[in-house]
């Protein structure tokens, strides 16, 4: 009986110390790992992870339920299948806890996510919550799955070339239900409730590009994805169609520009159409900056086409001080469109004169004009000279292209004699004006003259004329003094 006794005491501790044990197992195994070549299963069991699972082997959880619990660094938790692992959940929730903060005022919940890189995972019958499952390459087949986001999660499953077959799968609270990029999905009876998008199916778009002249590939070019005039983003991915939250499929027409920039220039070609697969446009690009130069090139002398050595007979000259304008013509045969190029005008060989700055698109002509005011004499040689840069940098000497006019400026000699005429001109002028003057200030003096002898005439006529009357007046009194006399 004793013997009994002790053999049950030693059983009941044995499993207390087992459960204790278990207990412990849980939450000191933060992250559990399925090594190579191993195979791990789960049945009917309670799993509780603080961690990641890595599985490089073969796990199989069946008739359980995992919970994925936050982690203890508070980062998103992965049950990740490596390459060539697998990945069996059968009849199985999995799900995680909430962690009241704030002296229980708020409820935090972390989202989890499913991985599978280039691995193989097999789900049948199963639920999953607050969790997203994330395919990239190998291979998954889901049948009978309840995946709900309760909004929290941006998609339901993402699938990345990767083989999936999916059927009898629901699919709630998610902003994307389920998105494809790569591969054509084999789905049925696939159910949406509540997703602003219900499905999305995209294809890979690859741009590749060479060197007309060279054959050699152009690396470094950017894809830019355009709705309109507003540029979306710059990746290599597009839209065939969307499922939108009402069940309506809506067909995408895709627009792309490819953009490489050099600094000095830039490439851009642009693509647009409907895209049913994955695509891969192949381009061809004339990089050849040698063929780059000049048309033609026109001299104007104060906005007049200068003749020049062209004439017949006496040479027009360009009067010193004048305004010259070198107009010139720039094709541009390459796709490379220039920012800026810098046209310097150089003077006999010598620059520093002049200098003008343009941009020049791909595959065009354009017209630029230099302007030098003309304070030297004499012939001279003008040349318009532009610096081509060479995209690939290997030339050590720049690649230039010139143009030559001549121009023959008056010296000074002809603008003394031209100066001495005016001179004359305005001596003779002052001249005449003088004479004007002086002829007309002596026929006022006349004048003056005729017209104080005049007056002076008349004042003697006056004085006389007075004279007579009173030596008439003392006459008549003497007159009659003497008659008195003799009577």
């Amino acid at each position: 009986m004793r013997v009994l006794n002790i053999v049950s005491a030693i059983f009941v501790f044995t499993i207390i110390f087992i459960t204790f044990n278990a207990e412990a197992d849980e939450y000191h195994h933060v992250n559990l790992t399925v090594e190579k070549d191993q195979t791990l299963v789960f049945d009917n069991d309670q799993i509780w992870l603080y961690g990641d699972i890595l599985i490089d082997g073969h796990l199989v959880i069946k008739d359980s339920n995992l919970n994925v619990n936050r982690t203890l660094d508070w980062t998103t938790s992965e049950i990740r299948i490596n390459p060539g692992g697998q990945l069996d959940i059968i009849n199985t929730t999995i799900s995680t806890m909430g962690y009241e903060v704030g002296n229980g005022n708020e409820t935090l919940i972390f989202p989890y996510t499913l991985v599978s890189d280039a691995g193989n995972l097999t789900v049948y019958d199963s639920t999953i919550y607050y969790g997203m499952i994330w395919l990239v390459g190998g291979n998954a087949e889901i049948t009978g799955l309840a995946l709900d986001g309760f909004s929290m999660v941006n998609y339901g499953i993402f699938s990345e070339d990767t083989n999936l077959t999916a059927s009898g799968v629901n699919i709630r609270n998610y902003t994307l239900g389920l998105r494809s990029i790569g591969k054509e999905l084999d789905l049925e009876s696939i159910y949406y409730y509540n997703c602003s998008t219900r499905m999305t199916q995209e294809w890979w778009v690859t741009f590749s590009a060479f060197d007309d002249s060279t054959g050699l590939p152009i690396i470094g070019f950017e894809s830019r994805q355009w709705d309109g005039e507003r540029m979306v983003g710059s990746w290599n991915w597009a839209k065939q169609y969307e499922i939108d939250n009402s069940g309506q499929i809506i067909t995408h027409q895709t627009r792309f520009t490819f953009y490489l920039n050099f600094g000095f220039g830039y490439i851009e070609r642009s693509w647009e159409g409907y895209i049913d697969d994955n695509l891969d446009i192949v381009e061809v690009f004339n990089l050849n900056h040698t063929q780059i130069a000049f048309e033609s090139g026109i001299i104007f002398v104060n906005g007049n086409p200068y003749i020049g050595s062209d004439c017949i007979g006496p040479c027009e000259k360009a009067p010193k001080f004048s305004e010259v304008n070198f107009s010139v013509s720039i094709a541009n045969p390459t796709d490379i469109n220039f920012n800026n190029l810098n046209l310097n005008l150089l003077i006999n060989a010598k620059s520093g004169y002049a200098q003008t700055s343009i941009s020049l698109p791909s595959n065009t002509s354009k017209t630029a004009n230099v302007t030098w005011r003309a304070f030297m004499e004499g012939p001279l040689s003008l040349t318009v000279e532009v610096v081509i840069v060479d995209f690939s940098s290997n030339s050590t000497e720049d690649y230039k292209i010139t143009l030559n006019r001549f121009l023959d400026v008056e010296g000074s000699h002809s603008f003394i004699k031209s100066e001495g005429s005016w001179a004359a001109l305005l001596a003779i002028f002052v001249l005449m004006s003088l004479c004007s003057y002086i002829i007309y200030t002596g026929m006022e003096d006349e004048s003056e003259v005729v017209d104080s002898k005049s007056s002076n005439k008349d004042v003697e006529e006056d004085e006389k004329s007075f004279d007579d009357i009173q030596f008439e007046r003392d006459m008549a009194i003497s007159q009659e003094t003497d008659d008195a006399k003799e009577n």
